[in-house]
């Protein structure tokens, strides 16, 4: 092979690089909306988070366990800096998961509480068919037991896809 066959095969596999490296994204895992001030869809006024944007932020762990798991590592951003990230203004955030299960939650638990937006469980990462793509978790361990029961359980909302700021 001549050496300008050399050069254009080794041209086409740095145009291949580049191109990869500018491939689409991964889908959007979570899509926030409401009270905030940075966005990355400007038409919609959303922030929406690929698993590699959330995997950009700071990553978390709380070592605890819960009505429905024995204790276990969660592990992904804290859900102050989600917000921070988003420029968010509300008071009050509204999660949604995936089978429009919602519950709201008055911010200020986001900065008494380490709250975890959990992107994986043991080191594993969550999916659809174990509570994933996110699941929101308390340092349940660690918190005062007037906190625990029935209302906490029900603010571990699992399969989010969306917030909106109010």
């Amino acid at each position: 092979m001549g050496k300008s066959w050399k050069a254009v095969l080794g041209g086409m596999a740095l145009a291949c690089w580049v191109a990869a490296l500018h491939a689409a994204p991964g889908p959007v895992v979570l899509t926030v909306s409401g009270k905030i001030s940075q966005f990355t869809n400007k038409e919609k006024n959303v922030y929406e988070f690929r698993e590699q944007d959330l995997q950009s932020l700071r990553q978390h762990s709380v070592v605890t366990r819960t009505t429905w798991t024995p204790q276990s590592v969660f592990s992904g951003p804290l859900m102050r800096d989600i917000l921070a990230k988003v420029g968010a203004s509300g008071q009050k955030v509204k999660l949604r998961a995936l089978n429009d299960y919602v519950y709201w939650i008055d911010r200020r638990e986001f900065y008494d509480f380490d709250v975890v937006l959990a992107r994986s469980v043991n080191n594993k990462p969550l999916d659809i068919t174990n509570r994933g793509p996110l699941w929101l978790m308390y340092p349940l361990d660690q918190m005062p037991e007037d906190k625990k029961g029935p209302v906490m359980d029900a603010k571990l909302v699992w399969q989010i896809n969306r917030l909106v700021v109010f």
